[in-house]
């Protein structure tokens, strides 16, 4: 075990032992019987004191520690109460039911909270490794899995993979694809078979030409965890390199990550975080701003950083790096259930092999485009959680330590939250339609009690997560999902064994807006909570006793259906573009006519790249001409490159679009097909070389937000979007009773490109290491 490893263990045995510590005194204070008013003043000091202690969460453990004990002496005296004070008596057994329903929803969220306070006590950094020389390099096998993906995205990630800085002796690339299997090719349905083979050939031809080996399979058994196993069988490599289809990775990818191998023999894994590109269909439909956190950056900056912390790091599926000794040892990638990334780190993690989680992005991906394949997305990732739960319940497997099991049961149990949800949604419902008594309290106790909880549970979560979360952004993002994510729930366990893989389609583009197709239970739940708040307002007027309770269940009723409007706007697709978009260029490059090649040149800037269309910006001093070229115009561009002399070759291209501005002349060319690949090698070096991107639009353009801010935002977009969404529901509507035969897919106009803003590129980074001298280390530059 190294001496970092050794560290790491002690100071998860020492957050052990403080808790278990702890635990002791903050059961004794929650216990402690006192009056209403005393109750009051806790409240108003445990508010106080976490509000002043917030800023220094991010700095100090002890800090942390201080602000997560006090709230839990609050959050136990809130559940002890709850459980001895306000469930209804026994003669009143359908009321009494569905209280306890309610109960044991908040069970679970106390449950989760003090995992929560163990897991994020100490999230932890990890220094850079030690250069390692590179005779003494292991062998690497880059993996990229894929089923139905275009050959242009294709193009782009293994020309990535190519230019990633190893030697080229111990680095093979090897595409996997389950799109040409032989059961696909020799297929009974005559079309099927035909685009099997005519895709096995394209990306055989396409691996040729880039140096990368093709390999399929027989049959498509088993999934991407068939498909790396099947690949696997035939590849020798020390360790394992696994990228999605559309994970792009950056140079230094394995020179920030092999050492690490060399330093620790029993490191099975490092995982890397994952960066998108795009935005995804929620934060794009509910139009969010820019510098409002990505949803899963609450996970890759700060979570895993605590379950790495605790040893439970887990495999994400890509943009990680395996040893081939581990993978050998639990024979492969697993495959019992649909999540074979957080399963096989499961296995493995069993066998006492360790994992490490680097909080530095190096590969940017694509998110799913429509709500409806997002939510096939986090469906899977449900299912597939939900089956490791019940097959392979990580407290009762042996070979994990406790914390690790902790770690496991807090990464799979907090999929259930579409359940939890669900209930506090209906929950006040039951008294508003049918006057269910699902709690017993009166005034006095909502404002020492209840109203604290929340908002302690609220500041708790802003203090642990406000530079990557905004308050109530998240329950919005789970109220979209929950009515959807839920049947997923319960068919898994009611079938366990019965989910099948389903690939998520990450490549479209969306050009117009339109309603989601899977718009209608979203809509049926809000509109139910809709008629909840309507049967309040007449249970107000009816029963004028009852008026007390209904102003506390109305209140609550009324906050879930501000969150829920303001969730259904997802399922109104709109093709809104970034205004600062995450793969804009400023590369220099030089500019001829085709025609004249012997003619002069002219500056231009790239501003954007991808294997079928390249588009410049003219410098200012060019021909007249230039700025009125006519459409079909064959150009030829020479990209300048220092760093890289070997992408500095002509590229042959076609005008399609030209933009006159205040901002200059842009030219749109068409990439003709033959010269796909050396445009997806220019794209793979201009647009994805450099990580520092990703870690700028992770890092620093995101804003935190305050607790009052954030939920000051959430309400009122959720007030200003209720009379959009009531005219975007009608206009389709009418649109539908005109054309009944229309696709469930169209809706409302047609949506035009917005301009794409240049956004400056840092220079290049510098990575050693690409000489083939024995005594050579392969390092990285900062």
């Amino acid at each position: 075990m190294s001496r970092n490893s050794s560290s790491l263990s002690a100071v998860r045995l020492l957050l052990l032992c403080t808790w278990a510590i702890l635990a002791v005194p903050l059961f004794f204070l929650a216990s402690v019987p006192i009056s209403v008013g005393t109750q009051g003043l806790l409240a108003l000091v445990t508010s106080a004191l976490i509000y002043g202690l917030k800023p220094f969460v991010g700095f100090k453990i002890s800090i942390r520690v201080i602000v997560m004990s006090v709230a839990g002496v609050f959050v136990l005296r809130y559940w002890l109460w709850r459980l001895f004070e306000t469930l209804p008596a026994l003669d009143d057994p359908v009321s009494l039911a569905a209280a306890l329903v309610l109960f044991a929803a908040e069970t679970f969220t106390v449950i989760v909270f003090f995992l929560t306070a163990f897991i994020t006590s100490d999230p932890v950094t990890h220094a850079k490794p030690q250069p390692i020389k590179l005779s003494e390099a292991p062998s690497v096998d880059i993996l990229v899995p894929s089923y139905d993906e275009s050959p242009e995205l294709l193009a782009v990630t293994l020309a990535a993979a190519k230019r990633i800085t190893y030697p080229d002796d111990k680095k093979t690339v090897v595409l996997c694809d389950d799109g040409g299997t032989d059961q696909r090719c020799n297929s009974d349905d005559p079309e099927r078979a035909a685009a099997a083979k005519e895709r096995r050939a394209t990306l055989q031809a396409l691996c040729a030409e880039l140096g990368v080996v093709y390999t399929t399979r027989a049959r498509n058994e088993h999934a991407k965890a068939g498909n790396l196993n099947a690949a696997l069988q035939k590849l020798t490599g020390e360790l394992v390199l696994i990228l999605d289809a559309d994970h792009v990775p950056t140079p230094e990818f394995l020179a920030r990550t092999v050492g690490y191998f060399a330093e620790n023999p029993r490191l099975f894994l490092v995982q890397t975080p994952h960066f998108f590109t795009n935005r995804d269909p929620i934060e794009r439909n509910l139009a969010l701003p820019e510098h409002c956190p990505s949803e899963n950056e609450m996970f890759y900056s700060e979570i895993h950083r605590g379950l790495d912390r605790m040893g439970g790091a887990f495999f994400c599926g890509s943009a990680a790096l395996l040893r081939r000794r581990a993978l050998d040892e639990v024979g492969g990638i697993s495959g019992e259930t649909i999540t074979e990334d957080a399963e096989t780190a499961l296995d493995i993690h069993s066998r006492g092999w360790e994992s490490l989680y680097l909080d530095h992005a190096m590969i940017a991906g694509l998110q799913p485009e429509t709500f409806a394949s997002f939510i096939q997305q986090r469906g899977r990732w449900a299912t597939g959680m939900i089956q490791m739960l019940i097959l392979k319940n990580p407290m009762f497997r042996s070979g994990l330590s406790f914390a690790q099991r902790l770690c496991y049961v807090n990464s799979m149990s907090f999929w259930l939250f579409p359940l939890i949800r669900m209930i506090f949604l209906l929950s006040p419902l039951l008294y508003l339609f049918f006057g269910l008594e699902i709690f017993v309290v009166d005034a006095n106790e909502v404002f020492v009690y209840i109203l604290p909880y929340l908002l302690i549970g609220f500041m708790v979560q802003n203090a642990l997560f406000s530079n990557v979360r905004w308050p109530q952004i998240s329950e919005v993002y789970e109220i979209a999902q929950t009515p959807y994510i839920l049947s997923a729930l319960i068919e898994t366990v009611r079938n366990p064994r019965g989910a099948t893989f389903k690939v998520t389609a990450k490549d479209g583009t969306l050009e117009h807006a339109f309603l989601s197709p899977i718009y209608r239970p979203l809509t049926l739940l809000v509109a139910l909570l809709l008629a909840g708040l309507l049967a309040g307002a007449y249970r107000w007027y009816a029963f004028p006793g009852d008026r007390a309770v209904v102003q506390i269940v109305g209140a609550w009723a009324l906050y879930n259906f501000m969150l829920a409007a303001y969730a259904l706007r997802a399922v109104f697709e709109r093709p809104r573009r970034l205004t600062r978009p995450r793969t804009a260029i400023s590369t220099p490059a030089r500019i001829s006519l085709a025609a004249d090649a012997a003619g002069p040149s002219h500056e231009a800037t790239i501003v954007a790249a991808s294997p079928e269309a390249i588009q410049l910006k003219l410098a200012e001093g060019a021909p007249a001409g230039w700025n009125d070229l006519a459409m079909g115009t064959e150009v030829s561009l020479l990209p300048v490159l220092p760093e890289t002399p070997d992408l500095e070759v002509a590229l042959p291209l076609t005008l399609s679009a030209l933009r006159r501005g205040v901002d200059g002349t842009v030219l749109t060319f068409d990439v003709p097909p033959e010269q796909m690949i050396p445009a997806a090698r220019l794209t793979a070096q201009v647009v994805y070389g450099d990580s520092r991107r990703w870690q700028f639009f992770r890092k620093v353009h995101p804003q935190g937000s305050t607790l009052v801010a954030g939920l000051l935002y959430v309400l009122m977009k959720s007030a200003l979007s209720m009379p959009q969404t009531i005219y975007d529901f009608a206009r389709e509507l009418t649109l539908r009773s005109a054309e009944p035969a229309a696709d469930d897919t169209v809706f409302a106009d047609a949506f035009t490109k917005s301009s794409t803003e240049t956004a400056g590129t840092p220079a290049p980074l510098v990575a050693g290491g690409t000489a083939a001298k024995a005594d050579d280390y392969l390092r990285y530059e900062d």
